[in-house]
This record gives C-alpha cells, structure tokens and sequence, in this order.
C-alpha cells in the first residue's frame, strides 16, 4: 500500500488571516474582544460583518489553526476565549510571506500586521504594490489622451484624474514607507 502524503497547506483568506493576526498581536481574546479591537485599529484596513467574525472563530478552532475555551461567568452566560494555535501561527507565516500581484486589500492588512513579519518581507509587499501601481498609473496615462473631456466623457475624465493622482500619491508614499524599512 502507497504511503500516504499529507495534504498541502490550505491559504488562509483574507479574513481567516486578519483574524489569527489580531489573536497573535493581541492573544487570547473572545469574539466580542476582536469586534472591538476591529473598530480600534485594523477596522481601517480589514473589517468584517459581526456574523462573519462569530461564525469564523468556531471553525478556525475546528481546523486546527486556533484554540478555544470556555470561562463560566456567574453574572452573565459563559463566553468562548480562542488564541492562535502553533498550526495557526505557520498558516499565518505562510500567508504573511507570500506575495499577490494586484492584491490591495491583502497588502495593506500584511503591512498593517508587518510586526508578525520581518522588516525585509513586509518591504517585498511594498515593493510588489509600488510595481502594480505603477501599471495602473501606466494605463491610465494611456487612456487619459483618448479621453475628449467633452459630453460623457468629461465626467469620466473627473474619475481618472482622480485615479491618476491618488496612484501618483500612491508611489509617493510607497517610496516614503520602502525608505523608512529599508
């Protein structure tokens, strides 16, 4: 009989990873702890539906990747803690050094937990966001010309020299943040 290989690593998603990232930055917490850290901090990058938190935390327990436990209170109904688990912390690892083209909203929430990560990789996700942001300003530089900036096209104009700034704005910091890891 063939020796069994185990199964490959499944990637976290975004969300999956937001959320073992904040168990690791700030251990053991429940879900109503999380909800809140989310509208201090991370909210700003990442924020989940409250039914999407609650319904995550169970299964993540489930799959290994975090923790639970429950504390009896005598003045309100029991409550669920999770912390991150060690399969947890290599799921977050791999997900912290793997870089995606064109991902946004993963970039900023790899930068945002860039402390879990050493200064030389959250740098990489920079730079991968400096160089797809340097192709969307491209193609937008290509469109601006054809753009007649008369009828409908005037208020399409309004919209991609909006896009053109804030990508220009968008090297500008990158550059700023690649000076301040490197």
């Amino acid at each position: 009989m063939p020796a069994r290989t185990a199964a490959p690593p499944r990637t976290l998603t975004t969300t999956e990873a937001a959320v073992l990232a904040l168990l690791a930055i700030e251990g053991e917490q429940s879900a109503y702890d999380l909800l809140k850290l989310v509208a201090g901090a991370i909210g700003y990058v990442w924020a989940p539906a409250k039914s999407q938190l609650y319904a995550l935390l169970p299964r993540l327990a489930k799959d290994g990747l975090a923790l639970s436990r429950r504390v009896t209170q005598s003045d309100r109904p029991d409550k669920q803690l999770y912390r991150i688990s060690s399969d947890g912390r290599r799921a977050l690892k791999r997900w912290l050094g793997t870089i995606e083209p064109g991902a946004v909203e993963p970039f900023f929430l790899r930068l945002f937990v860039g402390g879990l990560t050493s200064r030389t990789r959250a740098a990489e996700h920079v730079r991968q966001f400096r160089r797809d942001t340097e192709q969307r300003l491209a193609e937008f530089r290509r469109i601006e010309p054809t753009n007649t900036r008369t009828g409908h096209d005037e208020f399409h104009y309004f919209l991609l020299r909006r896009a053109i700034d804030r990508a220009e704005q968008d090297l500008t910091w990158a550059d700023w943040v690649l000076a301040e890891l490197c």
